[in-house]
């Protein structure tokens, strides 16, 4: 039977060199020329060819990247090595969200919207209350899991008639209903 282990034919081993080192190079160049038809095949093989071109493209890939760089490079401002580099904190300059610049351009005359939200319905009041509450319970009748069909039922339940009652209910916001002085310019 073939010893799968020894690659070898024939019980033959390379020879170290008579002074009892290793000569790597001239026992390189005895394999080289050992195996010099095997080595040929191999280097005309179609994998052989595609990893070459593989190895090509690789050498051809830029190393550094544009945005590898810091934009110093391109504007001549290279601080000394005792200046700070500066981040986005110490940033001085105004923006059109600082109040004081907006009060300044706009006048002292702005107030902010303060819109009304009126009495709240007693029937709106209940929904909200049978929604919140459904939706609580079927949360928590995970955690009691002896009683979970029951209560899962009873609370979804409450939650669908909370959801139903306030979409039923809901008319529309009266900012937003056509009225007679509506021009259009709210959005």
């Amino acid at each position: 039977m073939t010893d799968l282990n020894n690659s070898n034919g024939g019980g033959e081993r390379p020879n170290p060199t008579p002074n009892g080192g290793d000569d790597l190079d001239s026992a390189w160049a005895a394999f080289a020329e050992a195996h010099a038809d095997d080595l040929k095949d191999v280097e005309q093989s179609r994998n052989a060819k595609r990893f070459e071109r593989h190895a090509q493209r690789k050498e051809k890939e830029k190393l550094v990247s544009v945005s590898d760089l810091d934009n110093g490079v391109f504007t001549d401002d290279l601080r000394p090595l005792n200046q700070r580099v500066r981040g986005p904190r110490d940033n001085t300059s105004s923006s059109w969200l600082d109040t004081d610049d907006v009060m300044d351009r706009y006048g002292d005359d702005f107030t902010p919207p303060n819109p009304e939200l009126g009495p709240i319905k007693p029937a709106k009041l209940v929904f909200w209350i049978l929604l919140v509450a459904g939706v609580a319970g079927v949360i928590a009748s995970v955690f009691v899991p002896a009683l979970a069909s029951l209560l899962g039922t009873v609370f979804g339940a409450c939650a669908v008639i909370g959801a139903a009652g306030l979409i039923v209910q809901h008319k529309g916001h009266t900012q937003t209903r056509n009225g007679y002085d509506d021009d259009g310019a709210r959005v």
